[in-house]
C-alpha cells in the first residue's frame, strides 16, 4: 500500500466519523426537543430515554444514513484535496484516475460490509429495544389505544396448522377462546381448544388453561381434558399481530422465514421492502463513494461549497426517491425489489456517467 493510499483511507475514515457524529448529534437534539412533551405525558423521563432509547435509536440512525454520510465525507475531504491542488499533483505524477479510485473503493467496501453485517444481525436487536421504549412512552394517545387494543387472531402458522384466538392482548399476552387445528391435506386430524391462552415471554411457550384436545382417527376420536397444557408454536404473538415495524426487529433469517410463512397474505410489501433494503443500503455506499469522487475532483471556483451543495441535493433526492418508491410498493403498484433497488440503479447510471466523463477528462 502506497503512502497516498494510506493518506486517502485515513482522511476518508476520519471525515466519515466526523460527519456521522455531527449528523447524529444534530438529529439527537432535534428529536429530543420534539418528543419531550409526549415523553412527559406518558410518565417517561429524559434520563430513561437517554439510557434505554437513544443509544439504540443512534445505531439505527447511523446505519440508515451511512451511505449519505459516506457521500458527504468523500465530497468534503476530496474537495479540500482538489482545492489545494493535491489531486492535480497526484494525477500529474502518472497515477491514473482509475488507480486513484482504488483506496476510495476499498474503504467503501469495508464500510459497506460492516453496514451489511449490522443490518443483517445487530440492527434488529437495537430496533427491538428502541421500539419497546417507543411503544411504552412515545406513542400518541390515538396510536397507543390502537396498539394496546385487544384483537382477534385468525391465521395459518404452517402448511397444515391454523390458530384462532379471541380478544388477544398484545400488552398482557393473554387471549380468550383459543382454537388450534392440524390438517392432513384437507382432512382435520387434531383440535385443541382452551378457555384462555397465555404467552410466556421468558421460556417462549404458550400455556393453555381449561383445555380440551381431540385427536381424530378413522375409527374413533380421542378426547383429553385438563387444567392447563404447555405447547410450543413456530410463531410469536408479534407475528400473530404484526405491526408495521415488526420486520425491522428480525434478523435476516427470521425475516425471510416470516415472509415465507406470511407470503400469501396481503400487505406484505412493507416487510419485503425491509428485507431487500437490508442489502441495498450497504450496496449504495459503493455508488455514492464513486459519485462523490467524480464530482469533487473537478477544480472550479468555490468548489468545496459548490460540491457540498450538489452532494446534499443529490442525497436529498435519493432519500425522497426511496420514500416515494416505497409508498408505491406498499400500495402494490410496483414490486418490492424494484422499489428498493430502483434508486440504486438510477443513481448507479448517474455515477457511471460522471465517472466516465471525469476519467475521460483526466
Amino acid at each position: 500500500m502506497k503512502i497516498i493510499d494510506r493518506y486517502i483511507i485515513r482522511n476518508f475514515i476520519m471525515t466519515f466519523i466526523f460527519i456521522t457524529l455531527s449528523l447524529l448529534l444534530l438529529s439527537l437534539v432535534i428529536d429530543i426537543s420534539q418528543r419531550m412533551h409526549r415523553l412527559e405525558n406518558n410518565q417517561g423521563s429524559i434520563k430513561e430515554a437517554l439510557i434505554f432509547y437513544y443509544p439504540f435509536w443512534s445505531i439505527w440512525l447511523m446505519n440508515t444514513f451511512s451511505p449519505i454520510s459516506v457521500f458527504l465525507s468523500v465530497i468534503f475531504f476530496t474537495s479540500k484535496l482538489t482545492h489545494h491542488s493535491e489531486i492535480t499533483a497526484i494525477l500529474s505524477s502518472g497515477i491514473s484516475f482509475r488507480r486513484l479510485t482504488l483506496p476510495y473503493l476499498g474503504t467503501a467496501i469495508v464500510i459497506g460490509i460492516i453496514a451489511l453485517i449490522i443490518n443483517y444481525y445487530f440492527l434488529p436487536i437495537a430496533n427491538k429495544k428502541k421500539n419497546q421504549f417507543h411503544y411504552k412512552y412515545l406513542l400518541s394517545p390515538r396510536y397507543k389505544n390502537k396498539y394496546e387494543k385487544n384483537q382477534t387472531i385468525s391465521t395459518q402458522i404452517s402448511k397444515n396448522e391454523y390458530i384462532f384466538i379471541q380478544n388477544f392482548s398484545k400488552k398482557k399476552y393473554i387471549g380468550k377462546k383459543c382454537v388450534y387445528q392440524k390438517f392432513n391435506g384437507k382432512k382435520l386430524t387434531y383440535i385443541l381448544k382452551s378457555r384462555t391462552i397465555f404467552w410466556n415471554t421468558k421460556y417462549k411457550i404458550y400455556i393453555l388453561f381449561d383445555y380440551r384436545e381431540t385427536t381424530i382417527n378413522k375409527n374413533r376420536d380421542f378426547f383429553v381434558m385438563g387444567n392447563y397444557k404447555i405447547i410450543k408454536l413456530p410463531i410469536t404473538p408479534e407475528q400473530f399481530l404484526p405491526d408495521e415495524y415488526i420486520a425491522e426487529t428480525m434478523n435476516i433469517h427470521e425475516l425471510k422465514k416470516f415472509i415465507n410463512m406470511e407470503g400469501d397474505k396481503k400487505n406484505m410489501n412493507m416487510h419485503l421492502n425491509e428485507y431487500y433494503q437490508r442489502t441495498s443500503f450497504p450496496f449504495s455506499t459503493l455508488i455514492f463513494t464513486i459519485l462523490g469522487l467524480s464530482i469533487s475532483t473537478r477544480k472550479k471556483k468555490g468548489e468545496i461549497a459548490y460540491n457540498m451543495i450538489i452532494g446534499i441535493t443529490l442525497a436529498f433526492f435519493y432519500i425522497f426517491f426511496i420514500e416515494i418508491t416505497k409508498i408505491y410498493s406498499n400500495k402494490d403498484y410496483i414490486p418490492s425489489y424494484l422499489s428498493v433497488w430502483l434508486p440504486n440503479v438510477i443513481y448507479g447510471i448517474i455515477t457511471l456517467f460522471f465517472y466516465w466523463n471525469r476519467n475521460m477528462n483526466n
